[in-house]
């Protein structure tokens, strides 16, 4: 599952962020998420994630948007979702034809809202 190493990456930029800044946490995260992004595993990563470390708590919160495929040998049009995709492939239905699916602005860091505090 590509969710559990974006949300570690995530993770790792937001405590250091958060250290460099000098808060003392999160209190929410906000997201967008590409349809290939399945929401069940990217909030199930975070929590496990997460777990005693300063993000514990944080709320994630993760608005959709649709990835949009229309197929260059025949035309046809899908909006995608995680089960159409093979890895980072999708196989036109209509014709075979195979495209690689670029995810990597599939997820999108909207904001953050900080806990400002001691780090003690």
């Amino acid at each position: 599952m590509h969710e559990f190493s974006v949300v570690q990456e995530l993770i790792e930029k937001l405590l250091a962020e958060m250290k460099s800044l000098g808060y003392c946490g999160i209190k929410e995260i906000y997201l967008k998420r590409g349809s290939t992004f399945a929401e069940g595993p990217l909030h199930q990563a975070f929590q496990i994630m997460t777990e005693n470390t300063p993000l514990d708590n944080a709320r994630l919160i993760i608005d959709e948007f649709n990835v949009e495929y229309t197929c260059k040998k025949c035309g046809y049009m899908q909006t995608l979702t995680p089960d159409d995709l093979i890895g980072h492939l999708f196989i036109c239905p209509e014709c075979g034809e195979a495209a690689e699916i670029d995810e990597a602005h599939g997820l999108e860091l909207v904001r953050v809202v900080y806990e400002k505090g001691d780090l003690g």
